[in-house]
């Protein structure tokens, strides 16, 4: 059984917290890290076998979360500056569902991969899964910069500080 957890959309958690007084702070802050959001997945498998090589069950758990940053001083903020953070985190919320797309969609050959393995092979598979998911995903950000030259309905995870 696949099981792809949550199986519909994902409320975020939050990754990193900026407590700039301003928006132009809060970019200054972001300078120089890799990403300020995350979507991420994580594989869990159990299976069962005849007793000997051929598997006859996988279970096949996929849990996908994503973290977005906050601001905590945005309610505070001018209007310009609230406006554009809350277009900016809607841009890197787009981004961030690609990889969760990306990820659902892998799944399902994942667990077919899995199906065909052995007992002795089955965790390598596993393990090659993971890694090829991880890579769709790596160039996926690549490809989009982390969201900045990607052309979200709300543009791209740059931020123009007003």
């Amino acid at each position: 059984m696949l099981r792809i957890v949550p199986a519909g959309g994902i409320t975020a958690g939050t990754g990193h917290t900026f407590d700039g007084a301003t928006l132009r702070a809060v970019v200054n802050a972001m300078h120089g890290m890799d990403e300020v959001g995350h979507a991420d997945f994580d594989l869990a498998m159990n299976f069962s076998t005849d007793g000997g090589e051929r598997v006859t069950n996988v279970d096949l758990t996929m849990r996908l979360t994503i973290d977005m940053p906050e601001w905590t001083k945005s309610a505070g903020r001018p209007a310009a500056e609230r406006d554009e953070w809350n277009r900016f985190m809607r841009a890197l919320r787009h981004h961030e569902d690609g990889h969760i797309t990306i990820c659902r969609r892998e799944a399902p050959t994942t667990y077919q991969r899995l199906t065909r393995a052995t007992a002795s092979t089955i965790n390598d598979v596993l393990d090659r899964e993971r890694a090829r998911i991880q890579a769709l995903n790596d160039a996926y950000d690549t490809r989009t910069g982390h969201g900045t030259t990607q052309n979200t309905p709300d543009g791209n995870t740059v931020i123009t500080v007003p």
